[in-house]
């Protein structure tokens, strides 16, 4: 005679062991989802910021080529710099533009394209100083104002005038 005992077969997951997988790969993501785009944000920042130096060395070409400073699609004319910093166009989520273009000043405005793609906007003037303000919307940095890249939120220039920073 055989016995006929019930025996649980091991084989596979139980519903509740998925549940208890889906639960923490959700609570994992959903601590990782915020610190990428963090992460992406500052990133966009930095390439910017760089844009901002590679531009101004543009100018500083031109001006020692025509003795004046120029636009953007002037400097993309003249290939001095890439094609991709065309007036109005953007690049890891920022918008180029120039204003206050005159023979021996210039200021080119890295704005954010949403308020999404970073904390800050920026320019950089013809002395070379890139200047920020963080804001939670985006805006434009007028000529001049805001805090200089690199200075602690503490400094006496935020927000006003500052004075070029000692190279």
């Amino acid at each position: 005679m055989r016995s006929h005992k019930l025996t649980r077969r091991s084989e596979g997951f139980s519903l509740i062991e998925l549940l208890i997988v889906i639960s923490i790969i959700g609570i994992m993501a959903a601590v990782a989802i915020p610190q990428l785009n963090a992460y992406l944000k500052r990133g966009r920042e930095t390439a910017a910021i760089e844009s901002l130096r590679e531009i101004h060395r543009s100018q500083a070409q031109y001006y020692s080529a025509k003795g004046k400073f120029s636009n953007l699609n002037d400097l993309v004319e003249s290939e001095m710099l890439g094609r991709k910093y065309g007036e109005g166009k953007t690049i890891s989520g920022y918008t180029y533009t120039s204003s206050d273009v005159s023979p021996n000043t210039f200021t080119i405005h890295a704005d954010r394209s949403s308020d999404g793609d970073g904390y800050r906007d920026f320019n950089v003037t013809e002395k070379g100083d890139i200047y920020q303000i963080e804001n939670k919307t985006k805006g434009s940095v007028p000529r001049g104002q805001g805090q200089l890249v690199g200075e602690t939120e503490s400094s006496e220039t935020q927000g006003s005038p500052a004075a070029p920073a000692a190279k």
